[in-house]
């Protein structure tokens, strides 16, 4: 599993199902520590939001990481500042993935003339954030099927 064995492309609609189940399970297997059972089922219950998906992977520039045709991380950047999404398989974490992953995305964000990058991240994330150089903005508070799940938006300067 050595990061540069894998290939990062763009998204297509066909790679939906499975950019939904590495969703899923990314949440499942790496947020437990932070949030509770039913926070994370809450979370993952947004999977079921066709409309969400398709959209994202069809207006966002929208990247995956294939090890052996298997989607291991995907990110989406919207409106070329925002980062919508960045998941990474839990076995594929450490090894150098997400940033490559991410420096695509923030590369593409200077592409399209943004001098900063935002995200809402989760209690998980902030440690990788924080040490690309992500600084805490505000926290976020929303309620998905009458539960509470905090999220912290971040940003950073970029080039």
């Amino acid at each position: 599993m050595e990061a540069y064995e894998i290939i990062i492309r763009p998204a297509t609609l066909e790679d939906m199902p499975k950019i939904q189940e590495l969703y899923v399970q990314t949440i499942q297997d790496s947020c437990k520590g932070d949030y509770s059972e039913m926070q994370l089922a809450a979370w993952i219950s947004s999977v079921v939001n066709e409309e969400r998906w398709l959209g994202a992977l069809s207006n966002e520039f929208f990247l995956v990481a294939e090890d052996d045709d298997k989607i291991i991380a995907f990110g989406g950047l919207e409106n070329g500042n925002y980062l919508d999404f960045m998941y990474v398989h839990h076995a594929y974490q450490r090894i150098g993935l997400a940033e490559r992953l991410l420096k695509a995305l923030e590369d593409e964000a200077s592409r399209q003339g943004a001098k900063e990058i935002t995200t809402d991240a989760s209690k998980t994330s902030i440690p990788f954030f924080e040490k690309k150089g992500f600084h805490y903005v505000k926290e976020n508070k929303k309620h998905v099927n009458g539960l509470e799940i905090v999220n912290y938006r971040m940003s950073k300067g970029i080039h």
